[in-house]
């Protein structure tokens, strides 16, 4: 599989084909479809997640390395743009980026980030080179701990199926309002997902229009924290090169320890967000936030400015 990716991205390179968003899915990578698959099995099981070792990384031609993988998200789904920059292959690494600010990004820092979601199906991180210390990567069940709010404190978990106000941080579209109301936990068609990050639930509070969070969110919002922090109750895992992680974003919740790192060799993970054909359907509250709510359909991401893709929203099978 790893030779057949190489092959086809050097192929690609050569033809001058770029990471590009009108990029087609590969044909012809027989071995890469079949590992492809098998993944996508893991994505939609009881795990919801998956961990491929010894992807091929070339320190001294990154563009081939880059574009292999490239190819194997394609082979997975479609690529959703994951900034404002229109970046489709993120740079996971620290840039200076202040994680208390509202308008600054936690990828580019190399502080603690408490268990989140991102704004996407399937996240894939490919690591090129893990930090001097720390960047340890931890991995929790949503549904998990949906089913020990049930047992532990019912009442609590009734709020988290209610709108909370999230801050959308000055990544909505223009005329869009600065926040959104998504439930943590949802259940559509039969569908289960969750939407929990804390700082942005918070960070609503700067604007004037959203509604004030109440004690009972407030302490809802707690026992989940809780929960997530308890021994046993995430999977820790230290990402070295040629590691890749995969996670079904609607059921994996994710977070990351503090690194530092070697000068001029600081910790770098190539991250894909994905639309995905398996993925869940959503409630009306996350149109705002993803364009489209359709189980299956092309969706999430954070575009630049006045930029919405003509195809969001459609199914992701239509695409090729």
């Amino acid at each position: 599989m790893a030779g057949e990716l190489i092959a086809a991205a050097r192929s690609s390179i050569s033809a001058g084909q770029r990471i590009d968003i009108t990029a087609s899915r590969p044909t012809g990578l027989v071995g890469a479809e079949v590992f492809a698959a098998q993944l996508h099995a893991r994505l939609t099981d009881d795990l919801s997640f998956a961990v491929v070792t010894g992807f091929p990384v070339d320190g001294s031609n990154p563009r081939e390395t880059e574009m292999a993988y490239w190819l194997l998200g394609l082979l997975l789904g479609r690529p959703v743009s994951q900034s404002r920059k229109g970046d489709l292959l993120g740079r996971v690494e620290d840039r200076g980026a202040d994680v208390s600010s509202p308008v600054q990004r936690g990828y580019e820092s190399s502080a603690e980030l408490p268990f989140h979601v991102d704004r996407t199906d399937v996240i894939g991180l490919l690591c090129f080179r893990p930090a001097k210390s720390g960047g340890l990567s931890k991995l929790a069940s949503s549904k998990v701990i949906h089913d020990l709010l049930l047992e532990e404190h019912p009442e609590l978990l009734a709020e988290l199926y209610q709108p909370f106000p999230n801050d959308r941080r000055g990544e909505e579209q223009p005329g869009e309002p600065p926040w959104s109301g998504i439930p943590v936990f949802s259940r559509t068609g039969g569908h289960f997902a969750a939407r929990y990050v804390r700082r942005f639930i918070t960070g609503s509070q700067r604007h004037e229009t959203p509604p004030r969070l109440t004690v009972r969110q407030l302490a809802a919002m707690d026992a989940l924290d809780d929960i997530l922090n308890r021994p046993g109750v995430a999977l820790d895992m230290e990402l070295r090169t040629g590691d890749i992680q995969l996670i079904n974003n609607f059921h994996i919740l994710h977070a990351r320890t503090a690194f530092t790192d070697s000068v001029g060799k600081g910790r770098l993970l190539l991250r894909l967000w994905l639309a995905f054909v398996s993925s869940p359907a959503l409630p009306d509250h996350f149109a705002p936030l993803y364009g489209a709510t359709a189980a299956g359909s092309y969706r999430g991401g954070v575009w630049p400015t006045g930029v919405v893709p003509n195809d969001l929203g459609r199914c992701i099978v239509d695409l090729g």
